[in-house]
């Protein structure tokens, strides 16, 4: 069962409330389309584009209600009476079926689309651009950009509904990049030999690492609040290691019926006595199932709600021409991302030395300064010129300090673990800054 939470905990969210409140979800569905809705890399009007494989077996969408009460969204592979097998952020996971209470398919992708823009004014332009940001992490590239022209047409100012376009612009064209064709049969003996086709342009390796799994387990770790923590589990091999290897501590009982009674206690007091201990050895050996408060304001708050959309996309932070700053801009709310990103804004120095993040006063962050207009930041963000050297391209994402994603961005960094911690992550993206000094937990 800990090996089913653990395998689902990357993807899990209330399918239905997302569709009821308008929100994007929280993992990017798998990309194979609903069955009535148009396929992912063309054009839903285009006659001519080549057909695609997932169009031969369109998997539904569902949510799965275990019964221990968890949900999770994702796309059916296959079922039969021992086990359910569903693509849950893109990673095929095997769920035993004496696991499962039930499972609601739900409505192709363009019926959820219809309901939900049926819901909303023409002029609501924050709600049009969540239902934008909604298609397009379900790969419907030509709706998204129709609501989000809308958007640009009553609003041309709009600097979510701009940033979120190049982003859908970018994806799409990458989804209809034509495949690369096979390669001709071997030409016999006497045969003419036909001219070498001329080579297409090179495309840019991807060259940004991503955490690890158990470096994303780690930090999860270092940022748990034990007042409100997320769901552990530790086992009996980790906590006899305790015991062995800190058996003098005071901090651990002497007798006999004592340490007994440790196997039992829960995960969280274990935890509670390995902070109080420094056991930094036995920190990754905890499994941490669920994001930490902390991290799940940064996914919310930040990576989803506008950094992933202006910041950490491919024509700015998230490019090869970034800069001394390089985020992570694809697969935007896989927690690989999330991580990174937190991972990267933490650690980042300016030239000066200068953190971007100020834990100890996070609205004056550089971080949010130069997010914030700049008629109203305290640290104004670098001109960003266009390609002939003119021109500024940067638009603010905040308009005021009263801003709700302003004021939701503090709340984030006001959650994060205090004194900081020095992860101990080994990660040296592209153009990084050194880290800052350690501080022990």
């Amino acid at each position: 069962m800990r090996h089913v939470r653990r395998s689902l905990a990357i993807a899990c969210i209330s399918g239905c409330a997302a569709v009821a409140s308008l929100q994007p979800p929280v993992e990017p569905p798998s990309p194979e389309p609903s069955p009535t809705s148009p396929a992912p890399d063309q054009p839903s009007q285009s006659e001519s584009a080549p057909p695609t494989p997932e169009t031969a077996k369109p998997e539904p969408e569902a949510v799965i209600t275990l019964k221990d009460g968890q949900r999770f969204t994702g796309y059916i592979i296959d079922r039969d009476p021992e086990r359910l097998l569903v693509r849950i952020a893109g990673i095929p996971t095997t769920i035993r079926a004496d696991l499962v209470e039930r499972v609601n398919v739900l409505p192709p992708v363009i019926d959820r689309y219809r309901a939900m823009r049926a819901a909303i004014e023409d002029n609501d332009a924050e709600r049009l651009i969540l239902l934008a940001e909604w298609l397009r992490a379900r790969n419907q590239f030509d709706l998204a950009l129709t609501e989000l022209n809308h958007v640009l047409a009553i609003q041309p100012g709009n600097g979510d509904a701009i940033r979120l376009r190049l982003l859908v612009l970018s994806q799409k064209n990458l989804a209809e990049r034509p495949k690369p064709t096979s390669q001709p049969a071997p030409a016999t003996p006497g045969a003419a030999i036909p001219p070498k086709p001329a080579a297409a342009p090179a495309q840019p390796a991807e060259d940004m690492p991503v955490l690890t799994p158990d470096q994303i387990n780690l930090i999860r770790v270092y940022e748990v609040d034990l007042k409100n923590p997320p769901r552990l589990s530790i086992d009996r091999d980790t906590i006899a290691s305790m015991l062995e290897a800190y058996a003098n501590d005071p901090l651990l009982p002497s007798d006999r019926e004592g340490r007994d009674a440790l196997y039992r206690t829960s995960p969280v007091r274990i935890l509670d006595l390995m902070f109080r201990l420094k056991a930094r050895d036995l920190y990754p050996r905890v499994r941490v199932m669920e994001h930490p408060r902390s991290i799940a304001l940064f996914r919310e708050n930040v990576q989803r709600a506008w950094l992933a959309n202006s910041c950490a996309t491919t024509a700015c932070h998230g490019g090869a021409q970034s800069g001394r700053l390089r985020l992570v801009a694809s697969k935007p709310a896989s927690d690989a991302t999330v991580y990174t990103n937190l991972l990267i804004l933490d650690r980042h120095r300016l030239p000066d030395g200068k953190p971007l993040i100020d834990y100890d006063d996070p609205a004056a962050s550089t971080l949010l300064q130069f997010a914030l207009h700049p008629d109203r930041a305290a640290i104004k963000h670098p001109r960003v010129p266009g390609p002939d050297g003119r021109g500024n391209l940067w638009r603010p994402v905040f308009q005021t300090k009263e801003d709700r994603r302003f004021l939701q961005s503090v709340e984030w960094i006001r959650a994060m673990y205090r004194p900081r911690p020095e992860y101990p992550v080994s990660f040296t993206p592209p153009a990084a800054a050194p880290p800052g000094p350690p501080v022990e937990r």
